[in-house]
């Protein structure tokens, strides 16, 4: 055995965790080694990894915690400790023996329950889970033992517990036991999740063999919209998945032709997507448009939409991609009013599915027992809607509550070199780039509220906010400041392209989110304004003192700033620049060109 991994988290674990306890609990070495040692050493033993499971640790929450955990999240299923399935590490009350558990979240079941039907509920699905899958030799009876005068919290660990194995002080098996046990412990998971591999295609999906990465797939889809005649800007299409995984209504706005639609149909074809495109018509005026409505004779009549959704909801396995073409023709915030309302409402149920509010009542969906299957449909999980626009004197302006919800990426770059010299990538010499077959997975969201499911990445965020704090303090100033969703969504972008081994930098992904999330809302004639983009250029810059609103230089400095390899963020220090300009040759300024 080359090193003791696991090993050396148990003996750590037995001999360090009660000692800690009587120390400060912030800062403490032991919760920086649960929170981010133990998990990569975990991965470093080859038995999951990072693309199909999350693996976290917790010692509590500015408190020591009863009862210390290391988590295994398999991402479809869950990944946070309330709710779901899921392999847990549960060290004892006393620090003598640690379990190692197939266990299952307790705090959502409990929300609506009371503890009685909570604990009957959790031990109900064990029963369920044992009676399906052969134990491979984990004890499934109800001895668990993590100590007497447990927390309510510590109890639902013991009376969630499925499998389980103990280990005891003073006598840890050694390397080769520990991982086969973890080894045996896993394919009971992937069992339950229906993952074992039948096939060498399901071997690329679900993880054996030559398994795709992030990056690999991203590869992939650039090869394919490549080979079909299409060239985009360097990091176009990692910005386009990321801002798709980060939340699942994306704006894509430019130039008339520069083939914001075909980026969408292309993006759908490259991973297997289902995909439908609608023309948003200039008479829409509430969401009867997209949804239906019921006639004069009490009979539903389906939306642009309404069957799209509808068969998203019923094969929820697979990534469904809707294109709205040309969606401000009409005023966004009125035809998309229940859409920008109901998908604020998502979130995990305890099987770790993504449910939202109602789309429709059954009083909406008519008589008819054939429309009655609409009654309740919800914003499925595998459901990303595309919105395209031309900012034009055709079309409508976006008011804040729909940039707030949206990454609005902006199409500027056209390359009109003959697409005949340029060259098509392959995915091997003389073959042509063919799509890949991903689930839902690949573009599913693992954060929903920051405060419950990024909790195992707070070093991270809190680096992301005191960022975001000092650009907010400065929008504060022409009161254009931002509030927590957009500081939310901003800070799942980051962790989403951190997760996915970096596609972006970490300075280009800020970049593309102060470009997406924060200048797009910016407009007016003030002075304020001006200065206030000035003070945001700086910090996109990397705070230049010399550059003052009064000099007549202003924009030509500025572009020579943009311009310095040093410059941090380059895109909106860019963007900024010509919002200046305008502001100076027209009085008014705004990010829409």
């Amino acid at each position: 055995m080359s090193s003791l991994l696991l090993h050396a988290i148990i003996t750590r674990l037995f001999n360090d965790y009660i000692p800690a306890k009587e120390s400060p609990f912030a800062g403490h070495p032991l919760g920086v080694y649960l929170r981010k040692d133990a998990p990569e050493a975990i991965y470093q033993t080859g038995l999951a990894d990072r693309q199909t499971y999350l693996i976290t640790g917790s010692v509590g929450q500015g408190n020591w915690a009863m009862v210390p955990w290391i988590c295994i999240f398999n991402r479809k299923i869950t990944i946070t400790a309330t709710r779901g399935i899921y392999i847990v590490y549960l060290l004892s009350k006393d620090g003598n023996s640690l379990y190692l558990t197939l266990n299952q979240g307790c705090t959502d079941i409990r929300k609506n329950h009371s503890r009685k039907e909570a604990i009957a509920i959790m031990r109900r699905k064990a029963e369920e889970i044992v009676g399906e899958i052969d134990s491979r030799g984990f004890s499934v009876d109800e001895n668990i033992n993590l100590g007497s005068n447990l927390t309510e919290l510590a109890e639902m660990y013991q009376k969630g517990t499925i499998f389980y194995k103990k280990y005891s002080k003073g006598a840890v098996p050694d390397e080769k036991v520990l991982r086969d046990d973890l080894k045996k412990m896993m394919e009971i998971y992937e069992e339950y999740a229906g993952e074992k591999p039948r096939s060498d295609a399901d071997k690329l999906l679900r993880g054996g063999g030559a398994k795709l990465e992030t990056k690999d797939k991203i590869a992939k889809i650039k090869a394919y919209i490549a080979s079909r005649g299409f060239q985009y800007s360097d990091g176009l299409v990692e910005n386009f998945y990321l801002s798709l995984k980060s939340k699942p209504f994306v704006i894509l706005a430019g130039t008339s032709g520069t083939g914001k639609t075909r980026l969408v149909k292309l993006f759908a074809e490259a991973i297997g997507a289902v995909y439908k495109m609608v023309p948003v018509r200039p008479d829409w005026s509430d969401s009867s448009d997209l949804f239906g409505h019921r006639n004069l004779n009490g009979e539903f009549v389906p939306g642009a939409i309404t069957e799209f959704v509808f068969a998203a909801s019923e094969n929820r396995e697979k990534p469904y991609i809707l294109c709205l073409d040309e969606m401000n023709l009409a005023r966004v915030e009125y035809y998309m009013s229940d859409i920008l309302s109901v998908i604020e409402s998502r979130d995990f149920d305890a099987d770790g599915r993504i449910v939202t509010e109602p789309l429709m009542s059954a009083a909406q969906c008519g008589s008819r027992e054939d429309d009655q299957k609409y009654a309740g449909m919800q914003l499925p999980e595998n459901l990303y809607i595309v919105g395209t626009v031309n900012m034009d004197e055709t079309t409508f302006p976006f008011s804040k509550k729909v940039l707030d919800r949206a990454n609005t990426i902006e199409f500027s770059y056209v390359d009109l070199e003959s697409p005949f010299a340029q060259e098509i990538p392959d995915s091997e010499a003389g073959s042509k780039p063919e799509p890949i077959q991903v689930d839902n997975v690949f573009l599913k969201t693992e954060y929903l509220v920051l405060q419950k499911d990024c909790v195992g990445e707070a070093e991270c965020v809190g680096q992301y906010c005191l960022e975001l704090q000092k650009m907010n303090r400065i929008l504060q100033s022409a009161n254009a400041h931002v509030g927590y969703r957009v500081r939310d969504e901003i800070i799942f972008y980051l962790l989403n392209n951190k997760k996915a081994g970096d596609l972006l930098t970490e300075h280009e992904a800020m970049d593309n989110e102060i470009l997406q999330k924060i200048l797009p809302r910016i407009q007016g004639s003030s002075m304020a304004v001006k200065e206030m983009l000035i003070a945001l250029f700086k910090v996109c810059v990397g705070n230049h003192a010399g550059i003052q609103s009064e000099q007549s230089d202003l924009v030509k400095s500025m572009m020579s700033l943009v311009a310095d390899p040093a410059c941090p963020y380059r895109k909106s220090a860019e963007k900024i620049a010509f919002m200046i300009r305008r502001y100076e040759e027209d009085g008014f300024t705004s990010y829409w060109l």
